[in-house]
């Protein structure tokens, strides 16, 4: 009985040196190239990450919660123009990453670093207040709200004209195994122009409106037609 307090010991010694070692290394070295990212900076600790755009990610490790989550949890924020954005970061070694408590001010352009395949480009500012957002594996899920002012989408290909957009409202509402995810305008909460459902395993079931085609026709997608697809 007398080693098992050593083993465990033991064992949280060797975590903690394994993420201190982790910890120190250069951020570039685990950030992959993406075509948003202008930079890297500072170290896994702490470091940041530029935006195309202008804006730019930062983050500090908070290591008793790393212990405790047995992954990579941190505090973070992004800022640049019209964008102040903050919460709580925890990725796991599997690839699950869970973002608690963001609120704040988001740029669109913000939406082909999280999104890259998206087929538009927008440009509005958003503000962003959701609980949770979980993804990349185990129970995903979405939790909170997002509401854009007055702005514009155009499609990334082709000549079409940016499409005008009134104020809209995104709400995400977990139910069960699965989570509801509506856009509206903003001053006609009932008139749905985008609705999706997310399982837990990760596939969106996603439809437009009429209303919805009608509006947002940068999205390419015909009323009534529903695809699926991954989050």
């Amino acid at each position: 009985m007398a080693r098992r307090p050593i083993i465990v010991f033991a064992g949280i010694g060797i975590v903690a040196y394994a993420l201190a070692m982790l910890a120190t290394m250069p951020a570039s070295v685990v950030l992959k190239n993406r075509p948003w990212r202008t930079g890297v900076a500072g170290t896994v600790w702490n470091g940041e990450v530029g935006v195309a755009g202008g804006s730019k990610f930062e983050w500090q490790m908070a290591p008793l919660r790393s212990l405790t989550s047995f992954g990579f949890a941190a505090d973070w924020k992004a800022t640049g123009p019209d964008t102040d954005l903050g919460g709580r970061m925890l990725m796991h070694p599997g690839g699950r990453t869970v973002l608690d408590k963001m609120s704040g001010t988001a740029d669109g352009r913000l939406l082909q670093a999280v999104q890259p395949n998206l087929p538009f480009t927008c440009d509005l500012t958003m503000q962003i207040d959701m609980d949770r957002i979980a993804v990349g594996g185990g129970s995903q899920m979405l939790a909170g709200k997002a509401a854009s002012d007055p702005g514009s989408c155009r499609p990334k290909t082709g000549s079409a004209a940016a499409s005008p957009l009134p104020p809209l409202l995104l709400t995400a509402e977990p139910i069960g195994n699965r989570t509801t995810i509506r856009i509206a305008p903003a001053t006609q909460r009932r008139q749905i122009l985008v609705q999706a459902e997310l399982s837990e395993g990760g596939t969106l079931d996603l439809s437009v409106t009429p209303e919805g085609a009608a509006m947002m026709p940068f999205l390419g997608l015909p009323p009534g037609v529903r695809i699926q697809g991954a989050l």
